[in-house]
């Protein structure tokens, strides 16, 4: 706001009338300019009251609109709620009626039960009336049929007192006795006549130590204590039983079956008799069967067997059979004549061919007989977890002779040179020569030569590592391959030539183990790398079990 000015005017002043016209002048521009700003701060307070009062309609109009937005909220929550409410209350009456309906179908469920359990008790008390009535009139009638029979009976032994005992004690009662009288009678007269039949039919003597008949179950001679050949090679057989027919007891006697009981064979008199046995006329019908047949007195390598033979045109034709025992384990044994005899030999183990220390286990021997000997056309043995393979010939004319090529693969080096190989498998192959005066001598003078190869092994008793380094010797050595050549004769095994090969050295050398299991041999070891030549030698010494290698 302009501050008053306050000016007194008197005429009396010189020229003081223009003058006053001016201020005059002046004054009056000047109360324009205070109206002019007057209203201007008139028309802000007018526009701030304006602004002020749109606030206060905006808020009050805010505030009216929230009351009716909260009163729209409460209307909207109070109809949710009473529809929720008629809701709850519809299903719980659906619910309250579906239970009432499952209550009562339960109840109409458990009625017809009720009712279906209280027929089946009717039906079955009416069944098993009617079946204890059925039953009654059945006991009834089996005692009425009883009592049929028993004056049957009673009529039929009171016939048979009248009738029958005579005719028995007249007519059967003789037969009967000369039945018992031939049971036990010794028909010694009929021996001789045996023993010649058997000596021009087997082409060497026969002893029979004693001959009876048997009649049950069937018409039989017996003969014990049968002895067939002379000297040395002699069959015994506990007892020999011969079927025959009536007319065969007082006449010529017939041949319709033969069962030995308990034979000893030796194996070369059974090989003998097998080459001749397709040629003589045996039986021209029925069976020969044998029963725990042992190749030997005394002789537990195989377990007896138990045989049956078969017959063409009267010749044998066929031969099989098994045996089995704890000790020896379970062999089959089947011959066929085809122009010769073919074999075929199952057995579970074989611990006597190469003794009890290296048992051969699911043999198999297929071959055909020769004159004096055996083809052998394939042999199969597992062995220490691998296979051995081969072929030969076993010959018995003036003593025994065996040859055999023999391949191996995969055989655990650590069960056959243990202390030696702790890990690794063995294949090669090589030739078996034999001569001996009886089997179970052959293989004990065996000789035995050929190669081997032992592939990702493990050396044991030496680091040869550590050899080459001059740091020790070690336990053990791994090695890619070991391979050689090896001679076996009369308990003695030589490896004249032994070829190792590692990752980072190479050795080769030989090894002797003699008769008495003594080890000794040298080995020269040479690293593989391509700098400066280092090489070294150790010398073999120990057992069969336990090397010892010294620098």
């Amino acid at each position: 706001m302009a501050r008053p000015i306050d000016i007194e005017l008197t005429d009396t002043t010189p020229g003081i009338g223009a003058t006053a016209e001016r201020l005059r002048a002046d004054v009056a521009k000047r109360r324009g300019q205070r109206d002019e700003n007057t209203s201007e701060l008139v028309k802000q307070i007018d526009e701030a009251a304006r602004l002020k009062a749109e606030e206060k309609a905006a808020r009050e109009a805010e505030a009216h609109a929230r009351r009716e937005a909260e009163a729209h909220a409460r209307r909207v929550a109070e109809e949710a709620a009473r529809h929720a409410a008629e809701t709850q209350a519809r299903l719980a009456a659906a619910e309250e009626a579906r239970r009432q309906a499952a209550e009562q179908a339960k109840r109409e469920e458990e009625e017809a039960r009720q009712r279906a359990a209280e027929e089946r008790k009717r039906k079955a008390a009416a069944k098993k009336a009617r079946e204890e009535a059925r039953e009654k009139a059945r006991l009834e009638e089996e005692e009425r049929d009883r009592l049929a029979i028993q004056e049957r009976l009673r009529q039929r032994r009171e016939t048979q007192r009248r009738v029958i005992w005579p005719m028995v004690l007249g007519v059967v009662l003789p037969l009967v006795l000369g039945l018992l009288f031939l049971q036990f009678y010794s028909f010694e007269g009929k021996r001789a006549e045996f023993e010649k039949t058997a000596s021009a039919l087997f082409g060497m003597p026969v002893k029979i130590g004693g001959a009876r008949l048997a009649l049950l179950p069937g018409p039989q001679w017996r003969m014990n204590d049968v002895v067939v050949g002379s000297g040395g090679d002699t069959v015994s057989i506990a007892q020999v039983g011969i079927g025959t027919s009536i007319p065969g007891i007082f006449g010529t006697p017939t041949l319709e079956a033969i069962h030995l009981d308990h034979p000893q064979l030796p194996p070369a008199v059974a090989l003998k008799l097998l080459e001749q046995a397709s040629d003589p006329v045996l039986l021209k019908s029925g069976e020969l069967s044998v029963t725990g047949l042992e190749f030997g007195a005394g002789v537990k390598d195989l377990p007896p067997l138990n045989l049956r033979a078969s017959f063409r045109e009267g010749r044998l034709s066929a031969l099989s059979g098994q045996g089995e025992s704890a000790e020896t384990g379970k062999i089959k044994l089947d011959l066929a004549w085809e122009n010769q005899w073919q074999l075929v030999l199952n057995a579970s183990q074989l611990r006597w061919m190469l003794g009890a220390d290296v048992p051969l286990a699911e043999v198999t021997v297929k071959g055909k007989l020769i004159p004096g000997g055996l083809q052998i056309t394939e042999f199969s043995a597992g062995l220490f977890g691998g296979d051995l393979t081969g072929s030969g010939r076993l010959g018995w004319d003036g003593g025994w002779r065996l040859s055999a090529k023999i391949a191996a693969k995969l055989i655990d080096m650590t069960k056959v040179a243990k202390g030696w190989i702790r890990e690794g498998g063995v294949g090669g192959s090589a030739t078996l020569m034999a001569e001996a005066p009886g089997p179970k001598e052959l293989l004990p003078r065996a000789s035995l030569s050929g190669s081997l190869v032992i592939e990702r092994g493990v050396l044991g008793g030496v680091d040869l590592d550590k050899v080459l380094q001059e740091r020790g010797t070690g336990e053990e050595s791994r090695f890619e391959s070991l391979n050689g050549d090896f001679i076996m004769e009369s308990r003695r095994i030589d490896f004249p030539s032994l070829n190792l090969v590692a990752r980072d050295l190479k050795a080769s050398g030989s090894l002797s183990i003699d008769a008495n299991r003594a080890a000794s041999g040298r080995l020269v070891v040479e690293a593989r790398s391509s700098g400066a030549r280092r090489a070294t030698s150790l010398k073999i010494s120990g057992s069969a079990t336990a090397p010892s290698y010294q620098r």
